[in-house]
Formats: structure tokens, sequence, C-alpha cells
């Protein structure tokens, strides 16, 4: 891992920390071109001269932890992120142990949002006795406006209505970034996508403190009401919910691209080509807990992986129609826990029941069912086999980061759900 320190840093600036781990941002191809390029070719600290708007933005601190396609990201490469960003939070950055504000993630688009998902889920798990509950607040308010160009300010009211975290301390923003052109295309995004990233990091930082200064300690939730306005040239997608952040731990995670800011725990990738590539997706309950459960005691809001190697292994299996349901069988025979990306609500053929239904009653490994379809929601009273669980607004890659984090703590299907009703609770 390699580590830049700037040595002539402004103490009236805040010190943000630039995690780099490869990605398209760092890409590398012929010289303007957008296609045909390797990821993870390019160092953090040449990305970073490529932006010299940032010197006054920020004091920027840049470690290299890998350089990769993050279609090569491992829960192996998840936990020693959520670690260092622990490390560096706690102990500050440098043998002088500079005080950290916030972090900013370059990172790959193929599985940033799953990433963001991990991070949300686990950084309240690495400060010392996190608490287990479900936090029961409501979210509050950052507006996002002011389009400048090719990118938005974070401005606004910030209302300070949270416990503070586990240990005491203001909590640190992490927002991952990244590009869909290579950083030798003719007009690449990431340049831009990185200064709105660590500008964000900043407003939220100084959102945060000034909260924690005013409130003894309290932590402002997040809400952003995007601007109608759209990046000149950049495709737009239409919203399934109305545009809100939101985070159900105390440590705010989010992904800042074209201009947008948006809570990790809804963010998707919606395009495989526009600049304009993530949205937040995610659908209202359409069901009451079930009768003798409550699960908002029950779940966990932070799982702490801090003495994991890795998580265990869950395989995604995506339904299409007269699809081989001996693949389901096989996928159990090498994994822990399995999410279907079933038809519609959530639907499979009468071959990949009897496949399911003997998996869940045989091998006692939790299935948990999710949609191929980008907007809806799964719920208890859908599902096809008793036994499975509900997915409710998560799509299959989420689905299988909380289901391999639960898989840490349970393999009881009954507390499984509970979790995902939890966190889809809070998540709308």
């Amino acid at each position: 891992m390699s580590v830049v320190v700037d040595c002539t840093m402004d103490t009236a600036m805040k010190n943000i920390v630039i995690l780099a781990t490869g990605g398209t941002i760092a890409g590398a191809g012929e010289q303007g071109k957008d296609v045909g390029y390797k990821s993870g070719a390019l160092e953090a600290q040449t990305l970073i001269d490529a932006v010299p708007e940032l010197k006054n933005v920020a004091n920027i601190l840049v470690e290299q932890v890998c350089n990769i396609n993050s279609d090569d990201i491992t829960s192996e490469i998840w936990i020693s992120l959520a670690r260092r960003i622990k490390e560096l939070a706690s102990d500050g950055f440098g043998t002088s142990h500079e005080n950290v504000d916030g972090f900013v993630i370059m990172h790959g688009t193929d599985t940033m949002e799953e990433t963001a998902f991990f991070l949300s889920l686990t950084l309240d798990g690495f400060a010392p006795n996190a608490a287990e509950n479900v936090a029961e607040n409501a979210a509050r308010s950052v507006i996002l406006s002011e389009v400048e160009g090719a990118r938005k300010n974070v401005t606004g009211n910030v209302v300070c209505d949270a416990s503070e975290n586990a240990t005491g301390n203001v909590a640190k923003p992490v927002i991952l970034t990244g590009s869909m052109r290579p950083a030798t295309a003719a007009e690449p995004d990431g340049p831009a996508n990185l200064l709105f990233a660590v500008q964000s990091a900043v407003r939220l930082s100084s959102s945060l403190a000034t909260c924690h200064a005013r409130e003894g300690g309290h932590l402002p939730f997040v809400d952003s009401t995007e601007s109608s306005a759209s990046h000149s040239g950049l495709s737009s997608r239409p919203q399934c919910r109305d545009h809100h952040l939101s985070f159900a731990n105390n440590v705010p995670v989010f992904v800042a691209f074209a201009g947008k800011l948006m809570d990790a725990r809804t963010v998707q990738k919606v395009h495989a080509n526009d600049l304009d590539a993530f949205e937040e997706i995610s659908s209202e309950l359409s069901c009451p807990p079930q009768s003798g459960h409550h699960p908002l005691l029950k779940a966990k809001n932070s799982f702490n992986v801090s003495s994991l190697r890795e998580l265990p292994r869950v395989s995604i299996l995506y339904f299409n129609a007269d699809a081989d349901a001996e693949l389901v069988r096989f996928a159990a025979e090498r994994s822990a826990g399995l999410v279907i990306a079933g038809a519609g609500a959530g639907e499979f053929s009468q071959a990949w029941v009897a496949a399911i239904t003997e998996i869940v009653a045989k091998k006692n490994i939790p299935v948990v069912i999710s949609t191929r379809i980008n907007c809806g929601s799964i719920v208890p009273e859908q599902l096809l086999v008793s036994g499975t669980i509900a997915s409710y607004g998560l799509p299959p890659a989420k689905a299988a980061v909380l289901l391999r984090l639960a898989l840490t703590v349970t393999n009881d299907s009954a507390t499984i759900q509970d979790m995902f009703f939890s966190l889809s609770h809070m998540s709308t």
C-alpha cells in the first residue's frame, strides 16, 4: 500500500484521505478513445495531479489500496478497506497523526454500489462496543443545489437529530466515486467526479462538526433533493422514488457521481454506458412485520467483521425462461447462501420451486428471493417456497452483501428475514 503525504498542508482546510482502488477512473488506453482501455492502470497521485482545483478545496492525503478492475474486488479487500478507514479515522494519517475529516474512495463503477453498501453496514461495527440494535432515528436533511457546469455543490440546511457514534467521535463521511470513461479519453469524467466527491466530503464534514458542537454530539442524517437540471449531454432516467438520502447507522456513506450525492443503501448503477450511470432506487414497504416478530429490535444495524479475513460465499442465480434447475443445486453445494434473482415479483418455474424447496429442507442454506427488475419489492406473502427470505427492496447484488454479513452471525432464516425487513424499512 503506497502512501503520499502533502507536506504543504493548509491548517485552515479539511484533511480528506483519498483511498484508491483502481477502476475506470484509473484506466488508460489509446489516447482519445473511450473503450479498449485497461482499468487500474494509473496510480492515484497521477489522477489527483490532473485536478489542480483540489488544492483549493482540501488537504489531500493519498493511499493506493489496490489498483484493479472493480470486477476483481473481493470481500477480503472490503474488510481491509473498512479496517483502514477505521484506523485512519481513529489514529490520524501519517507519522504526525494528522486528523482526518473525511474519506473519498476511487472505485470502479461495476461493483461500486456493493462496496458502498458493505461499508455502510460495517464501519460502525469497527467501533468498540458498537451498538447492535437497529437505529430507529428518522432521516433529516442537507440539500444538493447550485448546478455549476458539470457538478453540483453540497449546500443547504442541516438538522441534528441522531445519536453520536459508538466511539463518541464525530462520524467521518465516506464517499465513493469513479468514472465511466478512462483517464485517457478525449473528455474523461473522472476529474469532475473526483472534485465533486472531495467537495461533498468537505461539506459533509463541516456539517457534521457543526452539529456535534451545537447539539453536544448529535449527528445529522442527510436528505438530498436533486435539482431537476441535468448535466449537458447526459441522458436522464425516470426516478423510481422520491430522491431521498438517509443513513441508518452513524457512519455516512455515499456515492458521488455525475453531480449527485446518493445514499449507499439505495444507489444502483442503472446504465452501462451513460456518464450519468447511477440512480437511487428503492420501494415503499407494502406489508407490516409478521405477527410476533419485532425486527426493529432484533436485527443488526452494523456488523462487526474486524476479526474476519473474508465473508461467507453467497451465489446469485438469475432466473430466465426454461432455466436449468440443476444450476440451483450446483450453487448450493458451493455456497453458504443463495440469492435468487426471480422474474417479476420474485417468480420462477416449478422446477426451480422443487430445487429450492429441497435445498431449504435438506441443506439448511438460507435462500433470499429478490427480483431481476430494478423497481419493486418482494415481501414474505409473495414467496413461492416456505422458509425462503424476502429481500424487500434490495436488488440481488445488495441482497447478497447483506446475506453474506448476516451469515457471520447466524444462518437462521427467520432471523435473517428480520434483518432484511429492518434494513428495507430504514432505507425507504
